[in-house]
């Protein structure tokens, strides 16, 4: 891959990659999350439902023995971190609905309610929590989750991409917007919360939850695959 690329005529330099090569995570990039409930339905993080295989990350989803549904995911926390650039990931999603798979970031201080996503956003670049509608979104969440959060998101509907092949899913976040591209062509762009300033780390993660039910647990376990994660700082 080429360290330099150029996107909307800004040439840009890469500052992160991971093709997930090997067998094992790149332990120097990421860590698992940890395992802790996640959402509602009694859903919980699980970190060997991870796994390297063929040069891909697998997330896995699936229901345990107790009928818990559990899910995984990595981040790059205290191994990396961004503001601004271009954020790039490649990955094929799952087949079945009842759970999501997300590449997204946790910027700054996401908790602080100050009205604005200026000291802490979260960045969903893509979520595929839409499945059972055939869509995906993009979302910035900011001023914590508790009675003030607050949240904006676009929906793409009928958007063809659970057809088992790769897409390309980016965020080029600027001091002015994001700006949202699936495979090259931009969906969404916002400054609207006001533009994180703070940097972030990456995630990718599978959850269950309410929002992406129903649950079809004949057709489980499933996954989330992924290529490649590139990052882009502005050359």
């Amino acid at each position: 891959m080429a360290d330099r690329i150029t996107v909307d005529g800004t040439v840009y330099k890469l500052t992160f990659e991971d093709n997930f090569e090997g067998d094992t995570l790149d332990t120097t990039k990421w860590e698992l999350c940890p395992e802790q409930p996640r959402q509602d339905l009694r859903a919980y993080w699980r970190d060997a439902l991870t796994e390297v295989k063929d040069g891909n990350l697998i997330l896995w989803a699936k229901i345990d023995d107790d009928g818990k549904p559990v899910s995984s995911g990595i981040r790059t926390t205290g191994k990396f971190t961004q503001a601004y650039g271009y954020f790039e990931c490649r990955m094929k999603w799952h087949a079945t609905t009842g759970f999501w798979g997300a590449f997204w970031m946790m910027c700054g201080n996401v908790g602080k309610v100050d009205g604005s996503a200026v000291s802490g956003a979260e960045i969903d670049i893509v979520e595929s929590g839409e499945r059972a509608r055939n869509g995906v979104n993009h979302a910035i969440h900011w001023d914590g989750y508790g009675d003030h959060h607050k949240g904006l998101s676009k929906v793409i509907p009928d958007c063809g991409l659970y057809d088992g092949d790769w897409h390309t899913y980016a965020l080029r976040w600027t001091t002015d917007e994001y700006i949202f591209y699936i495979d090259g062509k931009e969906t969404w762009r916002t400054s609207e919360p006001g533009i994180c300033s703070q940097p972030g780390y990456l995630k990718l993660t599978t959850e269950f939850g309410s929002w992406a039910q129903p649950i079809v647990p004949e057709e489980l376990p499933d996954c989330v695959r992924v290529d490649w994660v590139r990052v882009y700082e502005e050359a």
